[in-house]
């Protein structure tokens, strides 16, 4: 079955048919592939075991809701060795197993909540006709990588809360990106001195410290810095 551009699935899923179920575009695909690769051993099988629907939500076309009815199928695995008897074909990198949602719509919906974060990220989405919530939003972007710490000449040290007023942390920020490098599960001066001692790409420079009061009423020796600054106090490191 021919379908738009926008609707286009990847090669191994064939579109049978699109139907308009409770304002939602459907489309019901099924895989043709071949054989299926089990994932724990690796081995490609062929012998089908049963066939069961799998529900996916995937971008939106033209502000309307899509919805993914895809048959797929279990396998037999012909290893005899193998502990996974059976298993069910992947569709990866379209969809991950046990997602619920593509791949392409789980990576835009991470594009407005780093823009905007989790609640305005709700208000661009239901302009484009996804529909979310902040907390998924921000799962979203909490499950992106973290980016490896580069050279950084000037690093900036503050405490934060986790929740307000009980638990609180340490920020570390890039003073010359503005970007946030890395967040300490507590706010004491031997958890930074061992994160600075971990990272040798925090070269000779300077820390400035603001409202870390840790720091403010016990000065720590920092390792491979220059100086510390603390609004007009100084501390030199050994």
């Amino acid at each position: 079955m021919k379908v738009p551009v926008a609707l286009a699935l990847p090669d191994g899923l064939v579109v049978t048919e699109i139907e308009m179920i409770d304002e939602v575009l459907t489309l019901t695909a099924v895989s043709v592939q071949i054989r299926a690769c089990c994932p724990l051993c690796g081995v490609c099988a062929s012998r089908v075991h049963s066939h069961y629907i799998r529900k996916l939500t995937d971008l939106p076309s033209g502000g309307q809701r899509v919805c993914l009815l895809v048959c797929v199928r279990k396998f037999f695995c012909q290893v005899s060795t193998c502990a996974r008897k059976i298993f069910a074909e992947r569709l990866t990198p379209f969809v991950e197993p046990w997602a619920r949602v593509t791949r392409r719509l789980y990576q835009i919906v991470q594009v407005p909540g780093l823009a905007t974060g989790g609640r305005l990220g709700v208000r661009v989405t239901d302009r484009l006709g996804i529909q979310t919530c902040r907390t998924t939003i921000l799962r979203r972007i909490m499950a992106l990588p973290t980016l490896p710490v580069e050279h950084v000449s000037e690093l900036g040290i503050d405490d934060f809360s986790f929740r307000r007023g009980r638990n609180f942390g340490t920020i570390l920020v890039d003073m010359q990106s503005h970007q946030t490098i890395d967040l300490l599960p507590d706010r004491k001066k031997e958890t930074a001195a061992a994160w600075m001692s971990a990272h040798p790409e925090i070269d000779a420079g300077r820390v400035e410290i603001a409202a870390a009061t840790m720091l403010l009423r016990q000065p720590v020796v920092l390792p491979k810095l220059s100086s510390v600054r603390t609004g007009s106090t100084c501390w030199c490191a050994a």
